[in-house]
């Protein structure tokens, strides 16, 4: 049987609403898909703000290379909660673009059933502490914000259990997120994210660059109320590697494809944003729904 271990780990980006994570091994990423799907390009005025994340997945089986269940009967759940910090200064703009720092960190709590092997496991803990550096521009129908982030392998982490909060490694997220309105209720978003992450000392095991692009087209009801669709797509440019070779013989490289409703409620000092995405596509991948409640307040 393949080991499929699906970390959980809430991270950041920077906009209304944003990222919550899984991370790593056997294909899945630490970056959090499917979160930057409502004014994913906006950074925000100068000063501090909090946002609260919160992910309840489902998942209902994993997929295989061929998109086939397998093993066959696996499921299970996760749990995750996280705060994010950020802080945009007042400073004046370089070339354009205002500057913000950013920390996050995550809790996370999951389990994972192989009824057909007879084996089961779960974890709970602190994910790994994300840290990061943001500019954001803005115009009056185009916002976009460039990022960079590490994550930190500092979370809850033993190479013996199936289910893991920390991923033990490093990860490099570079990142470009944009927010179009071309007619004043008309949203239309994106985050575009490369991640990287270095070899998992315990295991050898080193996953595949990522690129994740989270969507949304948002129709803003008025000046506080939204309702959309949004989702992610995610695939992997190379293969994972186990002990500097390609793993499983085939590279074990992940696609997805998720999609849903939204709705949401925000002003300039807070806001709360509901969102639900399906899996209609997954290989080498847990396949599932996800329920997300985000929140953030300005102070």
């Amino acid at each position: 049987m393949k080991r499929y271990t699906i970390y959980g780990a809430i991270c950041a980006a920077a906009g209304l609403a944003q990222n919550s994570a899984f991370a790593l091994e056997n294909g899945t990423s630490s970056y959090p898909s499917g979160i930057m799907t409502v004014m994913s390009g906006v950074l925000g005025g100068p000063g501090n703000y909090l946002y609260s994340y919160n992910r309840f997945e489902d998942i209902t089986s994993l997929r295989d290379g061929g998109g086939n269940t397998s093993p066959p009967g696996a499921n299970g759940g996760v749990q995750a909660h996280a705060l994010r910090a950020v802080h945009v200064f007042g400073t004046p703009p370089i070339f354009g673009a205002n500057i913000a720092v950013q920390a996050a960190l995550p809790y996370v709590d999951g389990t994972l059933h192989f009824p057909s092997y007879g084996i089961s496991g779960g974890g709970r803990g602190f994910g790994d502490p994300l840290f990061g550096v943001l500019l954001g521009w803005q115009s009056p129908q185009y916002f976009q914000t460039f990022e960079v982030d590490v994550v930190a392998p500092t979370g809850s982490y033993d190479k013996t259990r199936l289910f893991n909060p920390g991923t033990n490694v490093t990860s490099l997220y570079l990142a470009y997120a944009f927010t179009w309105m071309p007619v004043r209720q008309l949203e239309l978003s994106s985050k575009i994210n490369l991640n990287y992450s270095s070899v998992n000392s315990a295991t050898h095991y080193q996953s595949g660059v990522q690129l994740t692009a989270d969507y949304g087209v948002n129709y803003h009801i008025n000046q506080t109320w939204l309702v959309g669709l949004g989702g992610y797509l995610n695939t992997q440019l190379n293969d994972d590697k186990i002990n500097g070779q390609s793993a499983f013989g085939d590279g074990h490289r992940t696609n997805e494809l998720a999609f849903g409703p939204q709705v949401g409620y925000g002003t300039q000092k807070w806001g709360a944003m509901l969102h639900w995405q399906r899996h209609i596509y997954a290989r080498n991948a847990a396949y599932g729904n996800a329920l997300w409640l985000n929140a953030y307040f300005k102070f």
